[in-house]
């Protein structure tokens, strides 16, 4: 691979990255799949190792003192040695649990440990494994931990296994004490203001959760010295309330500085906190593994193998759900749907999940079996349903958490979690998503056409992405939606209309369009591309996918394909796919096979095709597929290079490229070709883009040499191939004053002095190139003056009437001293100001000198976000209008 074009890439992608350090983590766990890259990853993480025993873990928040703690700081030993036992056993013992968030669900009440963590921050950088309840806590005092994961992933429930597994003294011993600060509480919504008393509030918890509370005096005076402290559902907090948290999080320092702190929140709400606090640790929940939902069904139906086997034969005719039950609440309600006896089909969305399960906890509660089996036709008024819906419809959109009561006759089984009142009243309150499903459904009821229920969805997309997804779903086929009219789609979108049961509805939605799925901003999942691969099987608009490093492998291709596949036939519509990028994915040649076994009619669509650096290589499965790009007829760009092959072993490809039915394409890029290969690409094709790396010597003269053979010809680039002076005066030499180049580029080919004098002597006898590409080269000044000596020949070349003068010459990253620059800004004083030489940002300061000192040179900064460059402009006829500026950069 090149490296300096990978290296220009990375650093484009971190610098646009709003978390830097979670953008390094997921790229090294994308190159950990290259087997090429994987020493250089190992490299990094062992200095990230030697970097964190010197970082200093604290909390940093704005006009707030930060200590040095690096001399105290040390990391912690593997085994903790407990001190002062006979204490801790007696707070443990002493410990009021809060009431378990699992309760009302009464599936499981097994914790089934989450089988893997996303550290982000965290040494090794980007390490994704098992990890134990003591291993998260495992840091330093004065640590903050973020916790973040979707609605009903498992934040509460991992919350609440910890404090009882520090009761039950199985682990976090190191602790003396452990506290619990559920957000959405009202006592902590009181304090939870500009000026807040910290204090008064941990004692107020110390004294509720404690049969025998610790003074809190004792803690203030030890700064919260072994004091873990959790902070569960940042998100459940009104939203009048965020703007508060730099307040409290400075009372929290100011008082409880040796404290170990857990904040657990949505990830759409991480960036609040990240903004404000120094994270030790950010790990993300990702839910069920396939072996913990396994674990977990077994549980639930109690190891009846007869009822396991009947659902999981049922869960695979519901394939949108079944993508969704990493989630463990989702898992929790298909099993409690499944258990109610009922005879209804499985819900199929998400939307008929929840609609299901309410109508379940309604039915029960209201003990009237007589009730209609269909949510949306069940008597309203009898089960004050509405009532229910407008308490949640407040309580998400309007704040008004102390809104949310329900009738204590029937709430024991309604809820989900619980709340406390300012008066330690329990209260059985609606997991947040069910009271999202709840307030879409309060819109959905209201008399108002659909364009104005969905205008005010769209308003709050954003922040409520779920509840966006269940307006969505209530939608029924008399109804129309209507998207806007941005090209740019978010994966939302498609996962919205996935709620959508009824398939005519969305081919409707999403006809004679233009859907651009790219530019993402976060880690694609299993789920995203079924959801992806459905809606384009759905679609009879055209598509444009851009996945360029987002670690996709053979598994996401599949689900793809997959979702495409369970579309019924006669539901399949006739997308087009104009241009698919999967560069930078190690997708392998199974991953190409099964994206290649997509209908014929959807291959012929596809204008542009980019797989670099793809792992592809030259073995059975990929030379099954070779014959499949003969359906390709509309490819006119097809990008391959940097993939495992070697010389000769793409000859079959080029030839079914070249001699098969495909006169559109244009333009092509390959590496490590044998010079047959090079010489058919020229003599067989109509091509007027060539792009090639890492070619040999040989092949590298055989190209050049074969110039004339294409003359539809009009740029070639070429990388990373050695180029002598030899063979320039071989090859080059009697092509270019014969073929129809615009532009050659020979970038990064090892060129010295004497083989860019031959390259541009050779130059200076072609009718039509217009720019010569010479950057990341060995040129010296030796070239460098050259070059300066020859700008008037080159514009004007040796030729009576040229077709074309040459206006570009680039010359980056080249060893050239201030005399080849001072030469080469002198000469341009006789040349137009179309004429322009591309010089390396290094000799900014130097030229912004010479050019205050003799102003005959019009000097530009690259405005390409993949270019850094200077660009000199010659002084001749200049440009109307046109003032000396200061280069800034």
């Amino acid at each position: 691979m090149g490296c300096k074009m990978l290296t220009n890439a990375v650093l484009t992608y971190l610098n646009r990255a709003r978390h830097p350090d979670h953008s390094i983590s997921n790229l090294l766990h994308i190159f950990e799949n290259y087997k090429k890259l994987k020493p250089l990853v190992h490299k990094i993480k062992e200095r990230a190792e030697i970097k964190l025993h010197t970082k200093i873990c604290n909390v940093q928040l704005p006009l707030l003192e930060v200590q040095d703690n690096e001399a105290r700081i040390q990391p912690l030993p593997s085994v903790l040695t407990l001190t002062k036992d006979q204490t801790n056993v007696k707070l443990r013992s002493s410990f009021r649990l809060p009431p378990d968030p699992k309760l009302f669900l009464a599936i499981v009440s097994d914790f089934i440990p989450l089988d893997r963590f996303s550290l982000k921050g965290e040494s090794p950088i980007g390490e994704t494994s098992p990890l134990s309840i003591d291993e998260l806590c495992n840091v330093p005092s004065s640590s903050w931990i973020l916790i973040e994961g979707v609605s009903g992933i498992g934040k509460s429930t991992l919350a609440y296994e910890m404090l009882k597994q520090w009761k039950d003294g199985t682990a976090l011993r190191r602790y003396s004490y452990v506290l619990l600060l559920r957000l959405r509480n009202e006592n902590v919504h009181q304090q939870w203001s500009q000026s807040p008393d910290v204090a008064q509030l941990i004692e107020e918890c110390l004294n509720e959760q404690y049969i025998e509370p610790p003074e809190i005096k004792s803690i203030l005076d030890n700064k919260g010295h072994n004091l873990l402290l959790i902070l569960e559902g940042y998100d459940e907090l009104p939203k009048e309330k965020f703007e508060f948290q730099v307040n409290v999080f400075q009372k929290l320092k100011s008082h409880f500085d040796n404290a170990v702190v857990i904040i657990t929140t949505q990830p759409s709400l991480s960036y609040q906190l990240t903004g404000n606090i120094l994270f030790t640790k950010t790990i993300e929940i990702l839910g069920f593994s396939k072996s913990n939902q396994d674990r977990y069904i077994e549980i639930a139906l109690k190891n009846n193998t007869d009822k396991i086997k009947k659902f999981t034969k049922s869960i695979v005719s519901c394939p949108i759900v079944a993508h969704y039950l990493n989630v463990p609440l989702h898992l929790a309600i298909m099993i409690e749907i499944f258990s109610s006896g009922t005879k209804k089909l499985l819900p199929q969305t998400i939307t008929e999940l929840y609609e299901s399960f309410v109508m379940n906890l309604i039915c029960r509660s209201s003990n009237d079996q007589t009730l209609h089996q269909n949510f949306k036709c069940l008597p309203l008024e009898k089960i004050s349903l509405r009532n229910h819906c407008k308490s949640a419809y407040d309580n998400v959109f309007k704040n008004k958490k102390h809104k949310i009561f329900f009738d204590p006759r029937d709430s024991s089984i309604i809820g989900l979690t619980q709340k406390k009142s300012r008066s330690a009243v329990e209260i059985p309150l609606l997991h947040f998503t069910i009271q999202e499903f709840l307030a879409a459904y309060h819109v959905h009821i209201q008399n108002k056409p659909i364009e104005e229920k969905m205008e005010f969805l769209e308003n709050i997309n954003c922040e409520l992405p779920t509840t966006m997804c269940f307006m969505t779903g209530l939608i029924t086929s008399h109804e129309n939606i209507q998207l806007n009219e941005n090209n740019y789609f978010q994966l939302n979108l498609l996962h919205q209309l996935m709620e959508i049961n009824d398939e005519a509805l969305v081919s409707e939605v999403l006809k004679n369009r233009t859907i651009e799925v790219s530019r993402l901003s976060r880690t694609l999942t299993l789920q995203d591309f079924y959801v992806l691969g459905r809606c384009f099987s759905l679609s009879s608009c055209s598509w444009k996918f851009g996945f360029t490093l987002r670690g996709l492998t053979c598994e996401h291709i599949k689900m793809f394909v997959s979702g495409f596949d369970d579309v019924m036939p006669q539901s399949q519509q006739h997308p087009s796919l104009e241009h698919i990028v999967l560069s930078l994915n190690p997708i392998g040649a199974e991953g190409l096979a099964t994206f290649l076994s997509l209908p014929s009619l959807v291959l012929r669509t596809i204008s542009e095709f980019f797989l670099r650096a793809a792992s592809l290589k030259n073995n059975d499965c990929f030379k099954d597929c070779i014959t499949k790009f003969e359906h390709f007829d509309a490819l006119k760009t097809f990008l391959f290079h940097d993939n495992e092959f070697k010389e000769g072993e793409q000859q079959q490809l080029i030839d079914v490229l070249c001699h098969g039915k495909l006169k559109n394409l244009k333009k092509v890029s390959f590496s490590s070709l044998s010079p047959h290969e090079c010489f058919t690409l020229l003599s067989q094709s109509h091509l007027t883009h060539l792009e090639l790396y890492e070619l040999s010597l040989e092949s590298v003269e055989a190209l050049l040499a074969s110039l004339t053979r294409c003359m539809t010809l009009e740029c070639i680039e070429l990388y990373q191939s050695p180029i002598t002076e030899g063979i320039v005066e071989r090859s080059l030499r009697y092509s270019l004053p014969d073929c129809t180049l615009n532009e050659l580029k020979l970038i990064n080919c090892e060129i010295d002095s004497h083989t860019a004098i031959s390259i541009i002597d050779a130059a200076m006898h072609s009718p039509t190139l217009q720019v010569i590409d010479l950057s990341d080269n060995v040129i010296d000044d030796e070239g460098g003056c050259y070059i300066a000596s020859k700008l008037c020949a080159l514009y004007q070349k040796l030729l009576q009437n040229p077709a074309e003068n040459i206006t570009q010459l680039f010359l980056q990253h080249n060893c050239f001293t201030e005399e080849s620059i001072t030469r080469l800004t002198e000469e341009l004083v006789q040349l137009p100001y179309n004429f322009a030489i591309h010089l390396s940002l290094q000799w900014k300061d130097f030229i912004e000198t010479e050019c205050r000192s003799s102003p005959a040179t019009n000097v530009e900064e690259s405005s390409d976000d993949n270019e850094n460059d200077l660009i000199l402009r010659g002084n001749n006829n200049i440009k109307p209008n046109t003032e000396w500026t200061t280069v800034q950069c």
